[in-house]
């Protein structure tokens, strides 16, 4: 008779509906092979053919009469090479014990801990060969360092699906679907980089949902939403929207924008990466995908830098602070003259908890800059130069958003050597408002 620890047995490890997760002994057929998805579940007459799609394999065996398993992938094939092969192993330890021949315990490898492989992870995505952008490494840190606190796992091995689904609950309960699917993206990289493989990890049926969300339209503001918000901004906020609405730069193009690269004698901004020492700190900007860019200065860009460079005339940042630093809280600046000015929606999540509206932020000050450009402009690929796309299909989500836009905004995208084809008047709220006060943060 065999002993109880002289048998190795394939298992399928898998969440059931109804039932939650359970072990079944995996289906061999006649041919030999696993029946990939399968399992029985029970024992003697309640034994029944299970399908189980979401789960993996396992290998049981027993040490005495402590039963031990080992977690496998979720390929029946390499599930299968597994067990013969630790059948061979588990035959050729049982036959030297019975010859009395006993066999050197295997030298314990000290595994990595599953911290260590994120302080590496890190480290490597800082390198500067990589010259990944400062809020790409810092949204890195935050994706690496939640999940290894929320999974609560010492070494990588011991990672279920259920972890990565936990880690994505946490992203929902905080965060829109787009972000949590383009975190979960991420992470993936970060469970490859500890040697697992997502793909055996996370079943196709989970993966699909967990990077799934609703690509919504293009927002743009209004013509009411930027006439109502300008109107109750003071003379800084008055330029630092009016420069993202006729500019198109990113959040922290917006931030980092310096004087030097204004070029009023030529009419355009001269957007470029760079690092600077200033007051004894090193700033610096990366563009995206490190493509330098030229934006032209319409009229009324030009009219609100011009005064705003006699009202600050040894600055070195365009929009920056008191203390003439990058300013990083231009979003909450908008949210709070929308709601100064009586925009919120009053229904979203945002304004529920913060009474911040989710219907403002600073990248939709790009997104009208490129639909009402493509409306005045007739030549798409210059559009296409002043955002920093590198293909028009990007280019593209833009055409027609702006299409029932009042002519009075499609103007303000003309370069002076062109003729309007309107003269219908501008709204007074986007005219720069006279104030004596100095700037404010």
């Amino acid at each position: 008779m065999a002993m109880a620890n002289e048998t190795v047995t394939l298992l399928r490890y898998a969440k059931l509906p109804g039932l939650g997760w359970r072990r079944g002994q995996a289906i061999i057929g006649k041919n030999g092979k696993v029946s990939p998805d399968y399992m029985f579940l029970g024992k003697g007459k309640s034994k029944r053919k299970t399908h189980a799609p979401e789960g993996h394999y396992v290998l049981r065996h027993f040490d005495g009469r402590l039963p031990r398993y080992k977690k496998l992938g979720n390929d029946p094939s390499e599930a299968l090479d597994e067990l013969q092969r630790a059948k061979s192993e588990l035959k050729f330890k049982n036959s030297g014990k019975a010859i009395g021949y006993i066999l050197p315990s295997p030298v314990s490898v000290k595994r990595k801990l599953l911290a260590e492989y994120g302080r590496e992870f890190l480290e490597q995505k800082r390198s500067p060969s990589l010259k990944l952008a400062p809020d790409t490494v810092k949204l890195y840190t935050v994706i690496v360092e939640e999940f290894v606190r929320v999974c609560g796992k010492s070494i990588p091995e011991d990672i279920t699906e259920a972890d990565v689904i936990r880690y994505c609950d946490g992203l929902d309960r905080r965060y829109s679907d787009g972000v949590r699917a383009r975190r979960y993206t991420s992470l993936r990289g970060f469970l490859f980089y500890c040697g697992l493989e997502p793909k055996r990890l996370i079943t196709p049926s989970v993966h699909k949902r967990l990077k799934s969300y609703e690509k919504k339209k293009v927002r743009i503001y209004s013509g009411v939403e930027l006439t109502a918000l300008l109107a109750v901004c003071d003379t800084y906020h008055h330029a630092l929207f009016m420069v993202a609405l006729l500019s198109g730069l990113r959040d922290d193009e917006l931030a980092h924008l310096l004087w030097q690269q204004v070029d009023f004698e030529a009419n355009v901004i001269r957007l470029a990466s760079y690092e600077i020492l200033h007051k004894g700190k090193t700033i610096r900007l990366v563009l995206k995908d490190r493509e330098a860019r030229d934006i032209p200065l319409f009229p009324l860009l030009r009219d609100e830098l011009l005064r705003l460079r006699e009202l600050r005339p040894k600055a070195v940042f365009v929009l920056g602070t008191k203390n003439d630093l990058p300013n990083v809280k231009i979003l909450y600046a908008l949210k709070s003259k929308a709601r100064k000015a009586g925009l919120n929606c009053g229904f979203c999540r945002g304004c529920a908890s913060r009474n911040e509206c989710h219907r403002f932020h600073v990248h939709y000050f790009r997104s009208s800059f490129a639909s009402y450009a493509l409306k005045a402009q007739k030549d798409i690929r210059k559009v296409m130069d002043w955002m920093g796309h590198s293909d028009l299909e990007t280019l593209a989500q833009y055409i027609g958003a702006a299409d029932n836009c009042p002519a009075w905004l499609t103007n303000l995208y003309v370069l002076p050597d062109s003729n309007s084809k309107s003269e219908e008047a501008m709204p007074s709220s986007l005219v720069f408002p006279e104030s004596s006060k100095k700037p404010t943060k």
